[in-house]
């Protein structure tokens, strides 16, 4: 009996791989556009498009790189779903129904990254009582569904546990089909665990740290409004600015207008040195990592400060 069974990723795999040659040539277009435009606002715009873009691309490529090593695996103890670095192992004596995915109404899938030939996702669903063994009377709500498949939720397979239901879509559904149902009617040969797993950078504990991720993020969101003022403001300075001033308000110090930057590099080298610093320690010495990114909102606190009253103190 077959034990591994691949999917039809061949629309999948053309639609990406064109959907990620766009995002390409839009990021390449968008760092020429901004070398060869005057420094401004708008040039500060090109630069956020262009990493929108760049990190579209990072996760199309992931994607894909997924889609081409997915299979499914089968025997007696456990239905196994392998999509490159994620994989769920299902054991035969968890799975409560198979059904097909026609028989899914209600469907709602959160919103992420899909495209013709690729469909994964988490969602819900409600599927009839005559499909559903322990709903005699009304629906079913299927919470959460998740979706490891290339064609419409309408031709997947449902295999449904008794906490969640995953839709997948064999590129040869009938023999899959069978295939399914004479290892579940055979019965497992030993119990095994039902399981996920994904890349180990995702298990970090500081993704689930609320207070680590909002100074980080805000840390990184305060540099870039930083920037973005800094090349607002810049086309409408005068030809020297005072950088440094006497207690009454008199220019004390007079610079290039193109100075006023070094506080979006000092602002970088801050969350680059106290950013990484903070993550190396957080394992260990998590003290030590909110001290690192404490420090860091104080400095760009003070960086704005400064940037701001020499931007007024400069202004028409």
């Amino acid at each position: 009996m077959d034990n591994t069974w691949s999917l039809n990723v061949r629309l999948g795999w053309i639609v990406g791989l064109a959907i990620a040659v766009v995002l390409i040539a839009a990021t390449v277009g968008l760092v020429i556009g901004a070398v060869v435009t005057p420094l401004s606002f708008r040039v500060f715009l090109m630069g956020i498009g262009a990493f929108i873009t760049l990190g579209l691309t990072a996760r199309v490529l992931y994607q894909l790189w997924g889609l081409v090593n997915a299979n499914y695996e089968l025997d007696r103890n456990a239905l196994t779903i392998n999509w490159g670095p994620v994989a769920h192992q299902i054991p035969m004596g968890s799975v409560r129904e198979v059904f097909s995915g026609s028989k899914l109404a209600d469907l709602r899938v959160r919103p992420s990254l899909r495209w013709p030939g690729y469909f994964v996702g988490l969602g819900k669903a409600t599927v009839a009582a005559s499909v559903a063994e322990e709903a005699p009377i009304g629906n079913t709500i299927l919470d959460p569904v998740l979706f490891y498949g290339t064609g419409r939720p309408q031709n997947h397979v449902v295999v449904r546990t008794e906490g969640i239901a995953y839709a997948i879509s064999p590129d040869d559904v009938e023999r899959f089909l069978v295939a399914l149902r004479e290892r579940l009617e055979m019965g497992p040969t030993q119990e095994v665990e039902e399981r996920s797993t994904r890349p180990a950078f995702l298990e970090w504990a500081f993704w689930r740290d609320r207070w680590s991720t909002s100074m980080l993020s805000a840390a990184v969101l305060a540099l870039i409004a930083l920037v973005g003022v800094l090349t607002w403001r810049y086309p409408y300075l005068p030809s020297e600015i005072a950088l440094r001033f006497t207690p009454s308000g008199e220019p004390l110090l007079l610079g290039d207008p193109r100075r006023i930057f070094y506080f979006a590099f000092l602002g970088t080298a801050f969350v680059l040195i106290n950013g990484v610093g903070g993550l190396l320690f957080y394992r260990r010495e998590r003290p030590i990592a909110y001290f690192l990114w404490s420090g860091l909102l104080a400095s760009l606190g003070g960086l704005w400060a400064a940037a701001v009253s020499i931007l007024l103190m400069n202004g028409n």
